[in-house]
């Protein structure tokens, strides 16, 4: 467990304070307070970020009068591109992040024993590293306590991929460092286990709380009303995923209480919530500022000084909900936003048919591997497409090949589902869905 320390104690008691506060003021207010966060951060970035130094320099901009829209946008690809240049450490560098990653599997485990490190699921096409410091790492996963009043050891029960460092583990195992220990008690239960072990232990934990991926909770709540999972439940989050309108009928149908719904990212941390006593979610623009866009999404980070992010572009597509009014300063969204993408169902060594979320695919962080994606072809067998990275012997190519077999393996087997057969099949490129314009992690062969 991290213990905090009285500063960064301090630190999180101020942030709960801010974020209270911020509820209360006006659009008006909300903006200036960014604005002015806005240009502190550029300050600091010119004197400690090579890339945007330069890009300052080039642009001719102004730390003292700038606003967002004076910079670039920023993709995925230039933070690939340019990690080593935007970071304002020096001893992070990309190479050292994905080595960390390639041996470290525990959502808890620091780089350098202070920066919280995430990566994204490569539905892009390729994986991204993005980096914190423990200070900015409090300032953005404590939204998470304004999704429940704080008590005395709230049991919180998080089903979803947790064997990696992925955002979603790594924020709600928050819930266990420092002072949040007081407050909660966290435990994870990964995807990747077989359902009725994950069922037998939470009618033992009985949990406060359950959260996790719709996909996963909608599982857990048929569970429930077959008598198969007897848990009581205060509150239910659905995060990591779009939250379908059916799945929100089935959950509060199964546990009887309200469904929230959290929007976050590797990038950003928590984006979007919603929010108790107000109707539907809302963006948390406490210290971040969203540009919206009909086909994408840019977001300016204000606390990550470490990696700082400004006007980087996601593909998610945010839509202002203009329905009802809103008391609060934040922007209303619709709730279906992020990515969803299919799960793989499969027909076990049983005869019964039980899935594997496709973001546990992301645990496959394996040297030589650029990117990949999953096609399924029927209940018991898939194809695996592979983009190795460039200039690999043919010796080379086979022990990538052979070590992503492996880790596939050992996926199935611990699902019980050994009798699922998949084959490699190398690839040059990956092709982009031509309806969503987005690249795919899992696609269905199609029917002839």
């Amino acid at each position: 467990m991290k213990l905090y320390t009285p500063k960064e104690s301090y630190l999180w008691l101020k942030t709960l304070w801010d974020h209270r506060c911020n509820l209360r003021i006006s659009r008006a207010k909300l903006e200036a307070a960014q604005l002015k966060k806005f240009r502190r951060l550029v300050s600091r970035v010119q004197h400690h970020s090579r890339y945007y130094r330069a890009i300052i320099e080039q642009h001719g901009i102004n730390p003292a009068t700038c606003l967002p829209a004076d910079f670039p946008i920023l993709t995925k690809h230039d933070v690939i591109r340019h990690f080593d240049d935007i970071v304002t450490d020096r001893r992070i560098t990309r190479d050292r992040i994905a080595d960390f990653l390639a041996r470290s599997t525990d959502p808890q485990e620091l780089f350098e024993g202070r920066f919280h490190v995430l990566h994204t699921s490569g539905t892009s096409g390729t994986v991204g590293y993005f980096v914190f410091s423990h200070e900015a790492w409090i300032k953005g996963s404590s939204h998470a306590v304004r999704a429940a009043p704080l008590r005395w050891r709230r049991r919180t029960a998080f089903v979803a991929a947790t064997r990696g460092h992925f955002a979603g583990a790594s924020l709600i195992l928050t819930g266990n460092h420092g002072t949040n220990n007081l407050f909660y008690d966290v435990r994870t239960f990964d995807v990747g286990r077989p359902m009725p072990e994950i069922i037998a232990e939470l009618n033992k934990f009985q949990p406060h709380v359950l959260s996790g991926y719709g996909t996963v909770l909608r599982v857990l709540a048929e569970a429930q009303e077959r008598g198969e999972l007897r848990i009581k439940p205060t509150h239910v989050g659905n995060g990591g995923e779009p939250l379908l309108l059916e799945t929100k009928a089935c959950l509060e149908r199964a546990f009887h209480v309200p469904v929230m719904n959290a929007y976050a990212s590797s990038e950003h941390l928590y984006m979007g919530m919603t929010l108790p006593g107000s109707n539907g979610m809302h963006l948390l623009e406490d210290d971040l500022i969203f540009e919206l866009n009909p086909d994408h999404t840019c977001v300016t980070n204000l606390f990550n000084e470490t990696m700082p992010l400004i006007r980087y572009r996601m593909d998610d597509v945010l839509v202002p909900d203009l329905n009802g009014s809103t008391k609060l300063p934040f922007t209303k969204v619709k709730e279906i936003v992020g990515r969803s993408e299919d799960a793989l169902i499969f027909t076990n060594c049983h005869g019964q048919e039980d899935f594997i979320h496709p973001i546990v695919i992301v645990e496959l962080i394996v040297s030589g591997l650029n990117a990949w994606q999953i096609v399924l072809e029927n209940k018991t067998s898939f194809r695996f497409r592979a983009r190795l990275n460039a200039g690999q012997s043919i010796q080379e190519q086979q022990a990538t090949c052979d070590r992503i077999r492996d880790k596939m393996n050992a996926i199935l087997a611990e699902k019980e589902m050994s009798n699922v057969h998949f084959e490699i099949e190398q690839v040059d490129t990956l092709e982009i869905d031509p309806q969503t314009g987005k690249f795919r992690l899992v696609v269905r062969e199609p029917i002839l």
